[in-house]
């Protein structure tokens, strides 16, 4: 959970930073992303009129699905422009930001990660994972088409 004291901001801001365990970003029945260690912050929230501005960067490490190998891999989703404002009249003790962070770093979780840019997933007939050697599966187009029935079809409706 991370809260800012708003009691002990001044003119400058109050700045916040440390580790929290990622345990209350409820990733543990998500199917693509695990948490990997603790989530790492720093926050300034600074007074601007009657409301707090609170900016900085916010960093989690994850283990991701691969889209195409369908393997995990570790990676770190990064929030580098925080930025989010609040009533400072309905928070005069503390402003807990837990919530927005962890929407923020869960919108930087790619729809589609891939464990690198080039990854050759899997085999679509056999299921091997390409990226540790080649199947022994026929390359694709090899033989006839499952589709090659139709080419004897007339569009007319004849024989040929």
């Amino acid at each position: 959970m991370i809260r800012i004291p708003t009691g002990q901001l001044g003119e400058d801001g109050y700045t916040v930073e440390g580790e929290e365990p990622a345990d209350w970003l409820d990733l543990d029945h998500d199917p693509v992303a695990r948490p990997d260690g603790p989530v790492r912050y720093e926050l300034t929230a600074t007074p601007a009129g009657p409301e707090l501005v609170v900016t900085g960067w916010v960093e989690a490490p994850l283990k991701l699905l691969c889209g195409r190998c369908a393997q995990f891999f570790s990676t770190t989703v990064r929030v580098s422009a925080f930025l989010h404002s609040y009533e400072w009249n309905e928070h005069p003790d503390f402003l807990d930001v837990s919530g927005d962070v962890r929407e923020d770093i869960l919108l930087e979780i790619p729809g589609y990660p891939l464990c690198k840019a080039d990854c050759k997933g899997l085999c679509p007939r056999c299921g091997r994972n390409l990226n540790q050697g080649a199947c022994g599966c026929p390359p694709p187009g090899a033989g006839p088409s499952a589709w090659s029935a139709l080419d004897a079809l007339d569009p007319a409706g004849r024989d040929k």
